[in-house]
């Protein structure tokens, strides 16, 4: 009862302490906004990175050695493959290639690095490099020259007087850093002026011609997010996509997202005086979701709150398919697309959602397969299933027939992919300018689907914190910046806490 009883006294201390301190006082405590920003603009690390500038690039070692100043371009490497005392490596991963093209490259750099071992009259050994960077002399030279050979990655230092610095083509301001990620792993780290990172990542979350009070409830939301999340790797502050905040250079800086930014310079969303998880999502599908349905902790600013706006995405060419959307397996198709992700159950054969949360989204949905069946919970079956959202359901579909036009591209897409069988076609004449029937065409195919699993569904994202369809329909029904906020996040104020 005594450590019960300190317990109390301890809160109620902390909650008067709390009610009678000014706003000015707390949100004197709170740091500023950082001038300056450390991103990690390669989400999947260094493998085959071009490193260049719009202008003249200077490359330097920690120790102010300058291993290169031009205007050619650099290409970081890791896993270099080649010839001891020969020249000649892998070309660059040809990521957007098919698999016969890639094939048909291999099979050249082997002809080429057997035609260059031949030449020499001796068995060369094959020595592989873990990080290397090589200049490339020309644009279409695909290796480059070495300039530094490590067993390891070293920091090196790129930055530019004349231009914006690039990686992989995409534009950035400040200046690079190649380091290591949290797990060892090198990655290019772009340290940039605050203001200008958040101008960004507002126009790369956002359309950057929706409403300026959508933008501005962006930008607060993005610069609260940022600051809660400093300090959490040791060589960068923050990713630069989709696992922190999405961020594409100076492609998305534009002068209303720069507008957004100025505007609402240094303020943050905070809650009893420290700054809030600010998380959001592209459309909450009518509704948002509590925070410990979806992450597991209870905030109690991120409960849920109705989003009728998110329905203004139906009619938008590119949002229409975050408001509703449906996605279909065959049986064996969604073992196999299960099972990479980690959940092996068989072929799967009855998929139930047993427990819901308010809002209608699965907190536990067994999954039954001929292995046998598993539960999972609340977000990783989106990620399980491959889903947009988190608010859907599962229909099983028994064999069917279904016709389809020959100009529903779509669907016929579609068929193919779930292995429908095309059974037959109806047909029709069709006439030249004068009446007189030139040939046929097909109006309608049918075809015979397999058995399949569809997932119906609404929204885009996981659901909590600020919908960013719903942000644009409150901003179009005239809410401000501040309203939008105080709807998506419950009980917070909005603090000036210095800084950009």
């Amino acid at each position: 009862m005594r450590r019960a009883s300190l317990v109390v006294r301890l809160v109620i201390v902390m909650l008067v302490m709390t009610s009678i301190s000014p706003p000015e006082v707390r949100a004197a405590r709170l740091p500023a906004v950082p001038a300056t920003v450390r991103v990690n603009v390669t989400p999947y690390g260094i493998n085959y990175t071009i490193l260049a500038s719009t202008g003249t690039v200077v490359a330097k070692l920690a120790n102010g050695t300058v291993l290169y100043k031009g205007f050619q371009r650099l290409v970081a490497r890791t896993q270099v493959r080649r010839a001891e005392g020969v020249l000649v490596g892998l070309p660059p991963k040809p990521e957007d290639l098919t698999p016969d093209e890639r094939m048909a490259r291999r099979q050249q750099l082997r002809e080429a690095r057997n035609a260059e071992l031949e030449t020499r009259g001796n068995p060369a050994k094959i020595v592989t490099i873990p990080f290397e960077i090589s200049l490339l002399r020309t644009p279409e030279d695909a290796l480059g020259q070495p300039l530094l050979s490590e067993q390891k990655a070293v920091p090196v230092f790129l930055s530019t007087d004349d231009g914006v610095l690039t990686v992989n083509g995409r534009g950035y301001r400040g200046t690079f850093e190649i380091t290591t990620d949290d797990d060892g792993g090198p990655i290019v780290v772009n340290t940039v002026e605050t203001g200008v990172y958040l101008a960004s990542v507002v126009g790369s979350e956002e359309p950057s011609t929706w409403e300026a009070e959508a933008l501005a409830a962006q930008a607060i939301a993005a610069r609260t997010y940022l600051l809660t999340h400093l300090g959490r790797h040791d060589h960068y502050d923050i990713e630069g996509d989709v696992r922190d905040q999405e961020y594409d250079g100076v492609g998305n800086e534009v002068r209303s997202t720069l507008r957004a930014v100025d505007r609402t310079a240094g303020i943050v969303a905070t809650y009893r005086g420290a700054p809030i998880s600010a998380l959001y999502s592209a459309n909450a599908g009518g509704v948002t979701e509590d925070s410990e349905n979806v992450f597991a902790n209870a905030l109690p600013y991120l409960r849920s709150v109705p989003s009728p706006s998110d329905e203004i995405a139906k009619n938008s060419s590119f949002g229409k398919s975050s408001w509703e959307w449906d996605r279909e397996f065959t049986a064996p198709l969604l073992a196999e697309f299960m099972r990479v992700r980690g959940l092996d159950v068989g072929t799967p054969t009855k998929i139930e959602v047993t427990s819901k949360s308010a809002t209608g989204r699965p907190i536990l949905t067994r999954v039954t397969g001929t292995l046998g069946s598993k539960e999972i919970r609340m977000e990783t079956a989106r990620y399980y299933f491959g889903l947009k959202s988190n608010l859907f359901n599962p229909v099983f579909f028994a064999p069917q027939q279904e016709w389809v036009s020959p100009r529903d591209t779509n669907r016929l897409r579609d068929m193919e992919i779930l292995g429908a069988t095309k059974l037959r076609a109806n047909y029709d004449f069709t006439f030249d300018d004068t009446g007189k029937r030139k040939g046929i065409v097909a109006t309608e195919l049918l075809y015979q689907l397999p058995a399949r699993f569809d997932f119906v569904g609404r929204g885009f994202g996981h659901s909590v914190g600020m919908s960013q369809w719903g942000a644009q329909g409150m901003a179009l029904g005239g809410a401000n910046y501040e309203q939008i906020l105080k709807h998506y996040y419950t009980g917070i104020e909005l603090t000036d806490v210095g800084g950009p």
